[in-house]
């Protein structure tokens, strides 16, 4: 008996450490955020709501001001991401950790001016916000133009406008990334990924990923982007294509890997796209001019049903591999080559590896870059 005893004791004890290990890696930091209204209000209610790693929105807490001030304790486990919503007239995003927050707000002002203090995260989210929220500006003004310009069938104004914005877009990217660099230690940054297309700026994700690793490499807001950002890696320029194997319309299994040794155009497309349907004749143009000279072409349909896949196959001429599991956007390759629209294409080197996608491969560009592989 006096064993048995000794055992349980010897296992309660360690249960009770390793519980007390775990306590220790999860300390919870209990801050106070105040919302100071500096106009005079008769009631109202501000409503503290948690946005997860997935951007979900729950209500964490919420008030009723008295006094026009409200204080909400707010224990936290990690940086986190929440929002503010004070009299359903005014919403403020801010990151909260380990330090107390004041909020004052200008209640008689019409933009409620608000005033933030006790959070440098939340003080670089405000900084991010305000060159996103310029560029959208910049941007809508040459969209009004350019929808003028179209209806009054001015073309030339029309390619002008184009341009303008395309360069917009570049130069709010590269400023926008030359400010994040300059910061360091902010789950804003993190954050910032939404906003700032990932796969179209892969590198400098990749390496703001490598820069963070160290510092919030247990945050779930982090582990939620680094999770985007090494998926996304999978099917970037000079990635490996991924393995597909799907069947034919005769219900053989066709894998993508039996075609190394070619140019592989991987093209993901369906019957009811009218853009894809619309680009299916340049596709079917290059494969004839470049197929004897070691260029293929790999069609994956997201459609749904066989006998509308099949019915496009036919009409549009399509004499290459075309393989689907019916499964729409639901579908296990697209999940993996992350597709969220189409037509969209990659161009595989004989080794299998991508060495082009999306845009560069629509229109003339397609027999351009193939004019460049075996010319």
């Amino acid at each position: 008996m006096i064993y048995n005893f000794l055992d349980y004791f010897f296992f309660f004890f360690l249960c009770c450490f390793l519980i007390s290990c775990q306590d220790s890696d999860k300390k919870i930091n209990t801050i106070e955020v105040k919302v100071i209204l500096s106009g005079n209000v008769d009631s109202g209610e501000a409503r503290l709501q948690k946005v997860g790693s997935n951007y979900s929105i729950e209500l964490y807490k919420s008030e009723n001001f008295i006094n026009n001030q409200v204080i909400f304790d707010v224990s936290l486990l990690e940086s986190t991401l929440f929002r503010l919503d004070i009299l359903g007239k005014k919403s403020v995003d801010l990151i909260l950790n380990n330090s107390d927050v004041v909020i004052t707000i200008d209640n008689n002002s019409s933009t409620f001016e608000t005033n933030i203090r006790g959070s440098y995260d939340t003080e670089i989210l405000k900084n991010i916000g305000v060159i996103i929220s310029n560029y959208k500006i910049d941007i809508r003004q040459v969209n009004q133009e350019f929808i003028k310009a179209s209806q009054d069938k001015d073309f030339n104004l029309v390619n002008k406008l184009r341009m303008d914005a395309g360069l917009l877009k570049i130069d709010f990217e590269t400023y926008l990334k030359n400010y994040l660099r300059t910061i360091d230690n902010s789950l804003a940054v993190v954050i910032t990924s939404d906003y700032l297309d990932i796969e179209n700026n892969i590198n400098f994700w990749d390496s703001t990923l490598i820069k963070y690793k160290d510092n919030f490499s247990n945050n779930s807001y982090f582990k939620s982007f680094e999770k985007k950002v090494n998926k996304i890696k999978t099917v970037s320029v000079g990635s490996i294509a991924p393995e597909i194997i799907l069947n034919d319309t005769s219900g053989n299994p066709i894998a993508l890997s039996s075609l190394k040794g070619k140019y592989v155009l991987l093209d993901f497309w369906a019957a009811w796209c009218r853009p894809c349907r619309d680009e299916n004749p340049n596709i079917l143009s290059n494969y004839n001019k470049f197929k004897n000279k070691g260029f293929e072409v790999y069609q994956v349909s997201l459609d749904r049903t066989k006998k509308d896949w099949v019915k496009a196959i036919k009409k549009d001429n399509l004499s290459w591999y075309n393989v689907s599991d019916l499964k729409y956007f639901q579908s296990e390759i697209a999940s993996l080559y992350n597709i969220d629209k189409i037509p969209k294409g990659f161009l595989l080197d004989p080794n299998g590896i991508i060495i082009s996608k999306d845009l560069e491969l629509r229109g003339n560009r397609l027999g351009k870059k193939l004019d460049e592989i075996f010319n």
